[in-house]
């Protein structure tokens, strides 16, 4: 996976770069496309759909940025509902629940998987304390590190395969963005009417 300065960059030249790009040749048209690094490509499908993101190198970073995306959505606090990330309570200057008692509006959970091709996060029971994705609050803001972007679905559940072999989670779920078009075109979907926040941080912070 890409250091930091190496992703920033990659990011900037996709995503800024587009409208700096001169009309294709024909021949051009009909070359072969050069494809995109699988974290620039889940970034931008992720983006694309509505998704909120927020690149940090260190955990201090990633906790202003959850205080600063609380602070300009009025959350007073988070739900958080994976045990692996119980400590940013004692880091976080907002206040935090272990229960999913609806005091706070938003979840914050850790993730299994980054799915470059849709654009999507990988999630399960370990996550979630347990509870299906349309039992959780509205709001979620979810923890990943770069080295969890994969391909596709098959390569998040080959992974979710090695890692559990005892213990194998439940309630598997792809969470995906809000204007994601599989997800507005369900009549029925977990995802409707769910806002993300993703905190993407550095595997070396």
């Amino acid at each position: 996976m890409a250091k930091s300065s190496g992703f920033l960059s990659k990011l900037k030249t996709s995503l800024l770069g587009k409208s700096e790009k001169t009309e294709e040749s024909t021949a051009g048209k009909f070359a072969p496309k050069k494809e995109e690094p699988l974290d620039v490509k889940f970034v931008q499908t992720f983006t694309e759909g509505g998704g909120n993101f927020m690149y940090c190198t260190s955990l201090q970073e990633a906790v202003h940025s959850l205080e600063q995306y609380a602070g300009d959505h009025q959350w007073r606090g988070v739900y958080i509902s994976s045990p692996t990330i119980a400590d940013w309570s004692n880091h976080t200057k907002l206040d935090t629940t272990f229960e999913n008692d609806g005091q706070f509006p938003a979840v914050l959970s850790t993730c299994e998987a980054l799915i470059a091709f849709n654009g999507g996060i990988m999630i399960h029971s370990h996550h979630t304390g347990g509870r299906k994705l349309g039992d959780l609050p509205q709001h979620h803001v979810l923890i990943a590190y770069t080295s969890q972007i994969v391909p596709n679905l098959r390569d998040g559940l080959t992974a979710i395969n090695q890692k559990y072999r005892e213990n194998r989670p439940s309630n598997i779920a792809v969470i995906r963005a809000p204007h994601d078009q599989a997800v507005e075109l369900a009549s029925a979907d977990p995802n409707k009417g769910r806002t993300v926040f993703l905190i993407l941080i550095e595997d070396e912070a």
